[in-house]
Formats: structure tokens, sequence, C-alpha cells
């Protein structure tokens, strides 16, 4: 099988000839070591090339204009502002958390608007992935969620936790917003053909809890979420979705927005794959879980290698599983540890 036969076959639940391997492929140690060189910007050639150098099946790339992710260059410590008026200081790669926002009021908001949809770069990223993918992996687009398009970059969760009681019909009015742009964008990515699948990054949870009541979830956010699904899979495109921590009290409403798979079933804040694997067994492929944070991180080889063992025994039964870490690959993990989860799923990655 091809990465991409092998990555699809197992995201629809099925059982192709081993587990295939995802990741958010965040090091620049990892470009350097493994290609000669690194990229300033996130490069969807350097992706690719990467990606499959290493042996990984499924590659992510994002559409440009997802927030936090630099367009053009910028020194350590500069402040700048992106498209959507969101405001950064640079201090990190590739993804760089805002410092300010740009709508604090009901005024800001009528004020407000939004980027243009169809521009000529809205898919360069995905664009030169796409010309580079040789080895015919599995191209997953990366796209943000509604919750973290206004809790953190259009609005701050403070401001966010006020106007969902003091003006809620503003919170609705901006989901709407976020998820009409958001269909545009992947209406246009799916006009350039060779999208694979839509992966909404939408982090809902802390290491020991959900951010917002369940009850808040159901009623300013699932709404646009399953409506954003549903349009991407019209279009004939399934979707993961990531979303990060403790996320128990609203994975039966993901399941039912009609979501493939999930990312990252975070190990670390405490997501049983085996208990998501049973439970919604036919209906969910659940896609990570190996610690980046500790086992990842170890001076150890054979700890990552344990863990990846770990996973297959959880999640192997019968198809319907994809493994990474349950974040990403980044540049405090060791590139023998990196080599060491993919070739231990190559060697030992089959379905029981």
């Amino acid at each position: 099988m091809t990465s991409k036969e092998r990555f699809l076959t197992a995201l629809l639940g099925g059982k192709p000839d081993r587990i295939p391997i995802t990741g958010h492929l965040f090091s620049q140690k990892l470009l350097q070591e493994e290609l000669g060189y690194t990229t300033v910007l996130y490069d969807g050639k350097a992706q690719a090339q990467l990606a499959a150098k290493l042996g990984i099946d499924g590659l992510w790339i994002p559409i440009n204009g997802f927030c936090g992710i630099e367009e053009t260059p910028h020194q350590p410590g500069e402040t700048y502002k992106d498209e959507w008026g969101v405001t950064y200081c640079k201090n990190g790669w590739p993804i760089i958390a805002q410092i300010d926002t740009p709508v604090k009021s009901r005024e800001d908001w009528e004020n407000y608007k939004m980027p243009e949809a169809n521009t000529d770069y809205r898919l360069r990223i995905f664009k030169d992935a796409k010309a580079a993918n040789t080895q015919e992996l599995a191209i997953v687009l990366g796209i943000l969620g509604p919750f973290t398009m206004v809790s953190w970059y259009l609005m701050d969760f403070s401001t966010l936790a006020i106007t969902m009681y003091t003006d809620p019909e503003m919170a609705h009015e901006m989901n709407e917003a976020v998820l009409k742009w958001t269909l545009e964008v992947i209406q246009l990515a799916a006009e350039e053909g060779g999208v694979d699948c839509v992966q909404i990054s939408d982090d809902w949870g802390s290491t020991d809890s959900l951010l917002l009541s369940p009850d808040d979830f159901r009623t300013f956010f699932i709404p646009y979420l399953k409506r954003m699904v549903e349009g991407i899979k019209a279009l004939g495109i399934p979707v993961i979705m990531h979303n990060d921590g403790r996320i128990w009290d609203v994975l039966d409403d993901l399941v039912d927005c009609g979501i493939n798979a999930l990312h990252p079933v975070e190990r670390a804040a405490g997501m049983d794959l085996k208990i998501v694997k049973e439970r919604y067994k036919g209906k969910l492929t659940p896609i990570g879980n190996v610690n980046n944070k500790v086992t990842m991180a170890s001076s150890n080889p054979e700890d990552v290698k344990e863990e990846v063992l770990s996973c297959i025994r959880d999640a192997a039964d019968d198809g319907g599983y994809i493994i990474t870490t349950d974040h990403s690959f980044h540049d405090l993990i060791p590139t023998a540890n990196v080599k060491c989860l993919i070739e231990t799923v190559h060697e030992y990655g089959r379905y029981l």
C-alpha cells in the first residue's frame, strides 16, 4: 500500500497493511539533522521531504492564515500583527503565541473585518507540499476550529468568558463568521485538489479538565463545529479533530459531530487510548497517545519503544488506529527517539 492508502484506510476505520504514522513536524533540529538545512518559515516542500525521509505516512500542512504561523520572517523579540489583526512577539517556531487580540468589545467586533478567504497566497504552503509529495503521502490540511479562533486569536479567553454571558449573540456572530470563512477556504482547497483529509485544531481542555463547562461548549461551539465537519465531509473529505487535554465530558458530542478521528488522545491528560478505542470502535479512529513531554524527551529510546508497543497492544484491534505522539515532534525530542518510534511501528505495527 502507499502511505496515502494506508493512512486513509485506517482513518476510515479499516485495516491496512500496518499501522500508519503521522505527526506535526515542529522541529528545526529535525530538519537540520535529516535534510541538512532549516527553513525560516514553515515550508511545504521541506515538510514533505522530511516526512518522506522519516517514513511518516500522513503529512500535516496548514493553510496560509493559520494563526500563529508566520507569513513573513521576523527577528526574535520583534512584535508584529498578522492579517487577522492578532499581535505576536516572535518567540518560537513554527507556532507563536499571541500577545494581544483585536476584539475586546461589541464596538470592536462591529468594526472588525475578516481577512479575504480567496487570495493568491491562501494555499501556498499546501501547493508547495503537494508539488513535493513524490512519495504519495496523505496530505492533512490544517485549519483552526471555532473555539480556538474566538477564545485565543480574535478575543482573549477572559473577554470571551464575559461576552458569552453579557452579549451571547456576539459570541454566536463571531462563530458564524469563522465558520463561513473556514468553509470558503476548504472549498478553495477542494477545488485545487490533493486534500486527503482536513484536521480541525481546536483545543478544549487542560491536562485536568475542560476549559469551559460542557453546557457552554454545547451552547456556543459544538453546533458550529458540527456544521464545519458537515461542510467539509459534504466535499468528500474526511475530518480529524485535534483537541488537546482531558476532554472525556464532551467526547460523545465530538463523535456525534461526525469527525472521523481524534488527535492526539493526550496521554499526559489522562486520555486512555484503550478506552477510547473500545468505546468508539467503528465510529472514531484514535490518533496518537505516545507521551511527547516525558517519554519522547527521554534519554533512552527503549522508553519510546516500550510505550509504542503499549499503544499497539491497546489500539491495534481490528484496524482504525494511527500512531504518533500526543502532540508533536518538537526540538526537545532527540532525533534517535523520533526514529525509534517510526522504526518500532514499521517492525511491529501490525493490526491484531
